[in-house]
């Protein structure tokens, strides 16, 4: 027998308010960029003054919040302390490479990851498309720059902050240039700070594979933002918002 979908008991909502209301406080400093007033916190987070201050009391406690002398608030030390921990023991293969097994097994192209390496561009990771006809790249593969979708975006991006993009164009297209029965479609990804990581790529046949057709650009797209997203990207309005409550 099939289930009613409308009759599918949903998941209780598991999350904790208080924590929620934590990290949006603390996700307000990281789009601010600088020390906040309680009124600028206010603004960031839809959580009342009396409110914020309950929580800063804690934090300040922690040594995760400053306050100033002027009544301002800033990040604490122990925030730098977490960043250095994660920094060190942060792999980014661990997170590449299950966003590839995604966008492969939705495009049924070949998925590649490349950084820049002074004037090279490096494949660090890869999933093959299922068809027998296909783009291979082996990871680890270091080539020159060339004009390929893929080497257009490590220079094109190199030193641009992801939060300085406007409507700047994100996609480069190739096609023919390594292999004359060949094309890629390329778009950057961005890391914590808005910093440029790397070009995320899909490579296939152009008989098969369009770089101009809306649905793989929206697919490329929408994999790049989830991405960036897990490497730490926050999108200027971009961050938690929270409605105004009390407590």
């Amino acid at each position: 027998m099939k289930s009613n979908p409308k009759r599918a008991r949903q998941l209780p909502d598991r999350s904790v308010a208080a924590a929620e209301r934590t990290l949006a406080i603390l996700d307000a400093f990281v789009g601010a960029g600088r020390s906040m007033s309680l009124g600028d916190l206010e603004q960031a987070t839809g959580l009342f003054k009396s409110v914020i201050l309950r929580y800063m009391i804690s934090l300040e406690r922690q040594n995760y919040i400053i306050k100033l002398h002027d009544g301002r608030y800033r990040l604490g030390p122990k925030l730098m302390e977490l960043g250095h921990i994660c920094e060190e023991s942060f792999d980014i293969l661990s997170i590449v490479n299950p966003a590839l097994d995604r966008i492969a097994e939705e495009t049924g192209e070949t998925v590649s990851f490349y950084v820049r390496e002074g004037e090279n561009r490096v494949c660090i990771a890869r999933r093959d498309s299922s068809h027998s006809l296909k783009v291979s790249v082996r990871p680890g593969s270091t080539h020159a720059f060339d004009e390929t979708s893929i080497s257009l975006v490590l220079i094109d991006f190199e030193g641009v902050n992801g939060h300085e993009l406007e409507d700047r164009e994100l996609f480069r297209t190739t096609s023919g240039v390594v292999d004359v029965l060949t094309c890629s479609l390329s778009i950057p990804v961005f890391g914590a700070s808005g910093q440029f990581k790397g070009a995320l790529t899909v490579s296939g046949p152009i008989g098969r594979f369009d770089t101009q057709d809306a649905r793989m650009r929206q697919k490329l797209k929408a994999a790049a933002d989830s991405l960036s997203f897990k490497l730490g990207y926050r999108p200027a309005g971009g961050g938690r918002t929270t409605k105004r409550k009390a407590a």
